[in-house]
């Protein structure tokens, strides 16, 4: 390396202050959400941003995700995914969210859909339920008004979304399965929690009983 010595004079953390956000945290349940980048082109070749390999790969990829990195629920529409986290990961840094949820998305989704996506990210302060149902009203509307061009309400009036058109809620649900007490020996009943996709109209029904029951 003769000759080039001057290099080892930078220090460690020379550009350290030239990242102004990495340190940027945020606390408590906290929302990622991911778009597809330019997904009105993308999917042309699908015949529309709703087709069912599309879904399935966003509802796949969003499962190991929170399998992965131990958040709480998912919801899945158009091309779009919101993830929920009650204790969000990397000790709550908006950068490392933000690109490693987006990198996550791309990578999973690519590796069933040819040719490849890709997605921006980014963080929402909110409460689940009523962003869920904000993102639901938003994705409705923007399938009916496609269909008819007509504005939300009157397009609602004339067409009836389909199943899919209402996305995909993953949520974790506990369950009693039979274990077995070496100590005690003797069989147990233990709880176990597993991922449960919601379709279509039921997104709507299980909102409704998160209100009742006072869950986010």
């Amino acid at each position: 390396m003769k000759g080039y010595e001057f290099w080892l004079n930078l220090r460690y953390d020379e550009f350290k202050e030239a990242e102004p956000f990495s340190d940027l945290r945020i606390e408590g349940p906290v929302i990622v959400r991911m778009d597809g980048v330019k997904f009105s082109k993308y999917t042309k070749a699908f015949g529309s941003v709703r087709d069912e390999r599309i879904h399935k790969a966003l509802v796949d990829t969003a499962k190991e995700l929170l399998r992965y990195y131990s958040c709480s629920s998912a919801y899945v529409s158009s091309d779009e995914v919101s993830v929920y986290c009650e204790e969000p990961p990397f000790g709550g840094r908006v950068e490392k969210l933000v690109s490693t949820f987006a990198s996550f998305l791309g990578a999973h989704f690519s590796k069933q859909v040819d040719p490849p996506g890709w997605f921006d990210g980014r963080v929402v302060k909110a409460d689940w339920r009523p962003y869920v149902l904000w993102r639901l009203k938003v994705t409705l509307c923007n399938y009916a008004s496609k269909v008819t061009g007509k504005p939300c309400k009157e397009a609602l009036k004339e067409v009836e979304p389909p199943e899919i058109a209402y996305g995909t809620l993953i949520v974790r649900e506990e369950y009693l399965k039979e274990g077995f007490n070496p100590i005690k020996n003797e069989k147990v009943l233990v709880k176990r929690r597993m991922l449960k996709e919601i379709v279509g109209k039921e997104v709507l029904e299980y909102l409704k009983e998160m209100k009742r029951s006072g869950d986010r």
